[in-house]
């Protein structure tokens, strides 16, 4: 099976060797579902990959949750 990559701006999960379009900004290939998601990525590709899209965020940009013991530490 082949690693599956996300679409970043629906979020849907492809496999880049039948990915209905690509594109490349500053040296990186961006793989998409569709035309029309390619389309989008096109217009504004600073727009998914600051962070304005839900489907492409990393971990480490959400706050942790707190444990059920950190609500009653002062």
């Amino acid at each position: 099976m082949a690693d599956l990559v996300k679409d970043l701006v629906c979020g849907m999960e492809i496999d880049p060797a039948t990915a209905a379009a690509t594109s490349e900004y500053k040296g990186v290939t961006y793989y998409f579902c569709a035309e029309g998601c390619k389309q989008e990525f096109d217009a504004n590709p600073t727009k998914f990959l600051n962070g304005a899209s839900a489907a492409e965020q990393p971990a480490a940009a959400a706050p942790s949750p707190k444990r059920w013991w950190e609500f009653w530490r002062s």
